[in-house]
């Protein structure tokens, strides 16, 4: 896999150096890819959020964009999104659990 700053990922063929696919999310530029060890699961990076896949799926298993969490767990959707701060009066504490 590569990415940049042209919004796109690559998927190549480790065997013959072809390109299999792009995949595209509108994030903006591709600042990062993980993979996760002895799994099918790859994070990207953009200047707009995160996303993580599962080779072999176009759809992402889960992503954060603007304080929206979006993960899929057994084939269900789940979703919520993080306290955003407004200002410097208020503040939460390292460990402080986020409720819905």
């Amino acid at each position: 896999m590569s990415a940049g700053e042209d919004d796109v990922i690559n998927v190549w063929d480790s065997t013959t150096y072809k390109q299999i696919t792009q995949l595209q999310y509108g994030l903006k530029r591709v600042w990062c890819i993980s993979a996760i060890p002895d799994s099918n699961y790859v994070a990207f990076g953009f200047d707009e959020g995160t996303v993580v896949v599962k080779l072999g799926k176009d759809l992402p298993l889960a992503s954060y964009v603007n304080g929206k969490v979006v993960w899929i767990k057994s084939r269900e959707v789940q979703t919520f999104n993080l306290k955003l701060l407004s200002g410097a009066d208020e503040a939460s504490k390292d460990g402080e659990v986020m409720r819905p």
